[in-house]
């Protein structure tokens, strides 16, 4: 639901706006006059009475919807102390009561787009003043509100200033006890200074959570981002990522062991007795019908998207890849060991030897291979999770956060698109953001289909739908440039559930073609008939990442590698559980991290899951735990499709792992101490030496 229903898991409360606990006191302030003019609910129902039942139920929720913000918004500071009155918090209960027994009268009604955007839209609630109120409310209206929005506003202001005086005392007091220890950890380049509390990436992330996308979605691609951020510093190659247009989506299977799994950056590809095999894809529109090119050798696959959702190649396909040719015994079965010139082991049949650091356990053997496959006719029915859902399901899953519905298989649009009039499109699988502005931002499904050379793309906005071309120069063209009215959010406070509560941000852009961008736009749009207050300023700016140094490629901090190898074994047709995994390499244990930042773990308690816990609670925490972790990181690099990867150079000495992964329906993290000497180091990973995060 968009503002009833509060989302459960609201993630990084650091990033929002300072917001008060709503203490359900017994109210002392006298029944405000505005009540007696606030309709019943039976006038209600019959005043918004359509021909069709669906429309009737979508103005019913949509007005009561309304009529409860109402009262929040008139209540002003009010709300959160000492409380509604209990004229006040009868009606509005009364008002949610209503609405919740009309979500119960048909499954879709649960979904916030059965209201079809009547439980935001300026001239809804025109039509409502009209048939529900006296006729000088509506004119009286607009000045209560602003009175109650001023309130709020000096209220908000006083306690941003009683927070920040706080926040400055206790920080002078901190860095006092702690700067002798700190000065030495740093001078010795173990860690440093953390960053700012507030940052571009948090007011990134605000931004996501006030659109409308599951909380845990936002917190889980953030901090995906913020590993793909380390991984970028040392490994750029490896780290890029594609650039703004369509991507694919999904695993499609079919005869022959055929199994293509798209992920970011590429396709796991594999068919007869390969192992999956990541290859490089790119998609072309021709004469209304999408291409999906994957660069397999020794000749590229031509597959093509039909209108069912299928990927169809004529065959037979000759394929070059790899097979799990045999597992290698550790110890001392390795026979004769040889070096070549850059320090790789190999054995005496000439496989590449990983395995632990001091005692070289087994791993599992590749060798190359090419097979006949036959004629493709792929579908992603029943083609089971991929890689990329598992990925983002495990930082879910890490946050407490629901799942939501699952991405559609097939042609999905990535990145950021732009005008100079500071309109946007947002790209996520789920979902398409429209921005105006940097802050007034909306989130809704959309579709992309072949047409002529390019595609259509049509984000099902239920008040403005917005179709889009993508052309082959790359960009968007949304064929009009008239005004665009974004239905932005920014937050007011809690509901009697502690969630946050939001008002309407209406910010309106003017249309225009929509460029490859690697920003939002920074300004732009001018309000509309409803204006917030400028409360979003909070998630503003910080500094960059503020990360520790990390060794790269091409400035290694040592002479001591380690390579990770997967020892999960191979399965037909499944991915390996650590392809495309970020592997961190930190310079202290994760909990001694924490520790050194000031957060107090409970004893018992798994110091990954109480991260996780905090995020999920809102607590600054979280972003005190991130910034201490990417303090210090010593290096970082990404799995390959076989889950092995080789950090760069470092000091030898004492370090610990951070990768995470989930298998068989587990979350798994392996943040073991590893002991490096100059020279080539490996470690084989499996549920052997993995700890389950419960």
């Amino acid at each position: 639901m968009r503002a009833l229903p509060a989302a459960r898991h609201i993630a990084t409360g650091a990033i929002l706006l300072a917001i008060f606990s709503p203490a359900r006191l017994p109210a002392q302030t006298a029944t405000p006059s505005y009540i007696a003019e606030m309709p019943s609910v039976d006038q209600v129902m019959k005043a918004m009475q359509a021909g069709d039942p669906d429309e009737t139920a979508a103005r019913q929720m949509g007005a009561f919807t309304q009529l409860k913000t109402m009262i929040e918004d008139l209540a002003g500071p009010r709300y959160f102390k000492p409380g509604l009155t209990p004229e006040e918090a009868k009606l509005r209960q009364a008002y949610y009561t209503a609405y919740y027994q009309i979500t119960q009268l048909k499954p879709q009604y649960k979904s916030f787009v059965a209201m079809k955007g009547y439980d935001i839209d300026p001239k809804f609630r025109n039509e409502l003043f009209q048939k529900c109120f006296p006729p000088a409310f509506a004119a009286e209206y607009p000045k209560l509100v602003a009175q109650a929005k001023g309130q709020n506003q000096a209220l908000h202001a006083q306690a941003e200033q009683n927070r920040n005086r706080q926040a400055a005392i206790d920080q002078q007091a901190q860095a006092q006890k702690a700067a002798p220890q700190i000065q030495a950890m740093v001078d010795s380049g173990k860690i440093r200074p953390p960053t700012p509390a507030m940052s571009p990436e948090q007011r990134a992330l605000n931004r996501c959570i006030t659109s409308g996308r599951l909380p845990a979605s936002c917190t889980g691609n953030s901090l995906l981002g913020a590993f793909s951020q380390m991984v970028s510093q040392v490994l750029p190659e490896a780290a890029k990522e594609a650039g703004p247009g369509p991507v694919m989506d999904g695993v499609f299977q079919g005869a022959g062991s055929w199994r293509l799994d798209f992920i970011d950056g590429g396709v796991l590809v594999n068919c007869n007795v390969l192992a999956p095999n990541q290859e490089n894809y790119k998609i072309e529109f021709k004469s209304g019908h999408a291409l999906v090119i994957v660069e397999t050798t020794p000749k590229p696959l031509v597959l093509t998207l039909t209108a069912e959702g299928t990927l169809v190649a004529p065959g037979p396909v000759v394929i070059d890849g790899v097979i799990a040719s045999g597992y290698q015994s550790g110890g001392s079965s390795y026979g004769q060991v040889s070096r070549d010139s850059s320090g790789n082991l190999y054995d005496s049949s000439g496989n590449r030897i990983y395995g632990n650091v001091n005692n070289m356990p087994g791993h599992a053997t590749f060798s190359p291979k090419r097979v006949t496959c036959p004629a493709l006719n792929l579908s992603s029915k029943g083609a089971g999770v991929g890689v990329q859902t598992m990925q983002t399901d495990l930082l879910k899953t890490m946050f407490g956060g629901e799942k939501g519905p699952p991405t559609p298989p097939g042609i999905r649009m990535h990145g950021i698109f732009a005008a100079n009039t500071g309109f946007s499109v947002q790209f996520f699988p789920e979902s398409a953001i429209l921005g105006c502005g940097p802050d007034a931002a909306r989130a809704y499904p959309y579709s992309v289909v072949a047409e002529g050379t390019g595609a259509a793309i049509k984000i099902n906005a239920p008040d403005h739908p917005l179709a889009l071309t993508f052309k082959p120069d790359g960009s968007l063209d949304p064929g009009s440039g008239g005004p665009y009215q974004v239905h932005g959010r920014y937050i007011t406070g809690q509901n009697n559930d502690d969630d946050f509560t939001f008002g309407p941000l209406e910010q309106t852009c003017n249309l225009a073609v929509l460029a490859p961008s690697q920003a939002i736009p920074g300004g732009g749009g001018t309000a509309a008939s409803v204006t917030a207050s400028a409360a979003n300023a909070s998630a503003g700016a910080g500094n960059g990442n503020g990360g520790g140094t990390l060794s790269t490629p091409a400035a290694p901090l040592g002479n001591a590698t380690l390579a990770i190898v997967s020892g999960f074994p191979s399965e037909a047709g499944s991915p390996n559980p650590l392809a495309g995994r970020p592997y961190v390499l930190l310079r202290d244990a994760y909990g001694d991290i924490l520790a050194k930042a000031g957060i107090t773990v409970p004893a018992g308690t798994s110091p990954y899951k109480y991260v996780g816990a905090s995020c999920a609670n809102r607590t600054p925490e979280c972003q005190k735990a991130t910034d201490a972790i990417k303090a210090s990181a010593a290096s970082a690099v990404r799995a390959d499709a076989n889950g092995s990867g080789t950090f760069p150079g470092v000091p030898p000495g004492r370090y610990f792992l951070m990768i995470s992964t989930r298998h068989k329906n587990q979350a798994l993290i392996w943040g073991q101490a590893v002991q490096l000497k100059a020279g080539q180091n490996s470690i084989t990973l499996d549920e052997s030496n993995a700890a389950p995060i419960n």
